[in-house]
């Protein structure tokens, strides 16, 4: 690389319209040379929420020099370097139209994103905003994030430390990440090499490493106790299990989950071989990730959805392997502790293993155990796939009228319960429900006949009628003005009743945590539409119906991250998302069943409001 290395950020008014731009040259050797700062007038006024989030009001700018002003010399101090933003592809299509709306093309040489960089070379990292990632990595001391500025700054020093990441990657990893890099990002093939080059990594002692097929997996030591306990418990907690840990100062544990969780050494063997992007950076992640790694568990690494989903999909592998190191170790270490620190995922495993069976089941309280089961133990159904499987049969049986009467009839019910879902009464939805469950018994009727041909309908109308007549069962519109898109989410309860069953003839103890949660009561909706609060609130409807309809028409703000949290979702993953959004506006949606996690909610939502009734 001969050309140097220029770390730009950019604040914004809401309008883009550039209001402060830094700059800082750094050499060969990521020694900074040069910076610039200026502060830009915008054609429009800055707004309250921009002086709020970056300091900079409008009396800072009164007299300073609109872009076009200043666009040559800004243009200038960067044209020939290698563009560095953290944010990449957002910050440099506004400069790329700034530019080019003042007569000047602007076309980075070569650009890298410290955001992209960070995701690939530190799997691990709890969060990806500037301002986590320099507090995580003790980057700067300060506060004064979304100041250009020093936003600059603390770039300059997440590339230092990205650099030195990438160097200290054993050969063989960085080898197999070469490759996926070719595919993947040339710009970030080439500054990866160009680390490796110029900065000395750490010395390798193959020692503190497993070599399997080529690839380093980094070995872990756990302590073994040898106390022989005549009490052991298996504690499941339904947030992280180190902050369980912490919150209830457990001592003389392991952290132990079912096989699945843990990566096996032939975990590169069990992707499927294709072409996708999204595997080849999971795969990359992966290669950095095994080499630092303290236990071998994913939980560790901060996945996008499709790579979790690429994980989720060779869970089945992982389970047979018999190149299960990471799990072996923690299994071998547990035999010696007196308290085995889980999650309710895990429960099937540890319920099934014979080495357990003589410790302690303990639960946060039974409604909560209720509650993770319930999650646990669904099933979606779509009436898509009821269309397509009835449309396929009346083109095949185009003289049985019956069929075509079945598919109207259902059709006609769908409607219907459209109708009463946008409604947004639940009064007139309860009045109308026999009405419903006398027109399902009666398609249940005239469609046993025919469910050979038609299984999926047959299946999709006895799930309707779970849905309607259990509580615990939801139905909802994916889309909310397409009736078609009606989605039904069924409890096993067979299976969840008979996982009770086990667990209650075995040692078991509910802790029965107190409340620590305060709530708000509402009568009405005016607290949720109209509410200017930046702080994260939790909103809580008597019914999914109620909740979906608000969370569909919710007044969506770009600094505002919402969360529509339903029976499936995972209270783990609310938990550890809103601390790691807690520098954002928060909001939650969720239904009553919640505040079964009372004890915790206060830890992440600041207000929590209850609405009572929400009738119009």
């Amino acid at each position: 690389m001969n050309k140097l290395f220029c770390v730009v950020d950019i604040e914004l008014t809401e309008e883009k319209e550039i209001i402060q731009f830094s700059a800082t040259k750094l050499d060969q050797n990521f020694k900074e040379i040069e910076s610039i700062n200026y502060y830009i007038k915008p054609k429009k006024q800055v707004s309250p929420f921009v002086t709020e989030l970056t300091g900079i009001n409008n009396d800072m700018l009164s007299e300073k020099l609109y872009f076009e002003d200043v666009a040559k010399e800004l243009y200038d101090f960067i044209k020939e370097d290698i563009l560095v933003c953290h944010g990449l592809p957002s910050d440099y299509v506004i400069l790329k139209k700034r530019f080019h709306d003042v007569g000047i093309r602007y076309h980075a040489k070569m650009s890298l994103d410290t955001v992209e960089l960070a995701r690939l070379f530190m799997p691990t990292q709890e969060s990806y905003r500037l301002s986590d990632l320099s507090n995580s990595l003790a980057l700067y001391s300060g506060d004064g994030y979304h100041n250009a500025a020093i936003d600059v700054q603390v770039t300059v020093e997440l590339l230092k430390e990205i650099s030195k990441r990438i160097a200290n990657i054993n050969s063989n990893n960085f080898k197999k990440i070469e490759v996926l890099l070719e595919k993947i990002d040339y710009n970030t093939l080439k500054f990866s090499r160009y680390c490796k080059r110029i900065i000395r990594g750490k010395k390798i002692k193959k020692e503190d490493f497993i070599n399997f097929d080529g690839v380093d997996f980094k070995k872990v030591s756990y302590n073994v106790n040898d106390n022989n306990f005549k009490d052991k418990f298996i504690m499941f907690s339904s947030i992280s299990e180190k902050k369980y840990i912490d919150n209830f100062k457990i001592r003389n544990y392991v952290i132990l989950k079912e096989k699945s969780n843990y990566v096996p050494l032939n975990v590169f063997k069990l992707f499927p071989k294709k072409e996708d992007l999204n595997l080849d950076k999971l795969l990359i992640k992966l290669y950095v990730w095994i080499l630092e790694t303290n236990s071998g568990d994913f939980c560790e690494l901060n996945l996008l959805y499709l790579e979790k989903l690429y994980i989720d999909n060779i869970r089945n592998g992982i389970l047979i392997s018999s190149k299960s190191y990471y799990f072996d170790e923690k299994n071998r270490v547990a035999d010696s502790c007196k308290n085995i620190v889980t999650n309710y995922n895990s429960i099937e495993y540890l319920l099934d293993n014979n080495n357990l069976k003589n410790h302690t089941f303990i639960f946060e309280n039974k409604k909560i155990l209720g509650r993770e089961l319930d999650s646990k133990n669904t099933k979606d159904y779509f009436y898509k796939n009821v269309i397509i499987e009835l449309n396929v049969a009346v083109s095949k049986n185009p003289k049985d009228k019956n069929i075509k009467m079945l598919r109207n009839n259902i059709d006609g019910l769908v409607k219907f319960l459209h109708e009463m879902y946008l409604s947004e009464s639940l009064f007139l939805y309860n009045d109308s429900l026999s009405f419903i469950l006398q027109d399902v018994e009666a398609i249940l009727n005239d469609i046993k006949s025919y469910k050979d041909i038609l299984p999926a309908s047959y299946k999709f109308m006895r799930k309707l009628k779970d849905v309607l007549t259990n509580s615990k069962n939801t139905y909802k519109f994916v889309v909310l003005n397409q009736e078609n898109s009606l989605k039904l989410t069924v409890v096993d309860d067979k299976k969840v009743k008979g996982l009770i069953n086990i667990i209650h003839s075995r040692n078991h103890k509910y802790l029965n945590l107190k409340a620590k949660a305060h709530y708000i009561y509402s009568n009405g909706d005016e607290e949720l539409l109209n509410s200017k609060a930046t702080s994260s609130i939790l909103y809580v409807f008597e019914s999914n119906k109620y909740k979906d309809l608000y969370f569909n028409k919710r007044e969506k703000r770009s600094y505002i991250k919402y969360y529509n949290f339903s029976i499936k979702d995972n209270f783990n993953e609310l938990y550890n998302d809103v601390i790691k959004n807690n520098k954002i506006s928060y909001r939650c949606y969720a239904t009553k069943d919640i505040l079964e996690y009372r004890y915790y909610l206060n830890d992440i939502f600041e207000s929590i409001i209850v609405f009572r009734d929400l009738e119009h």
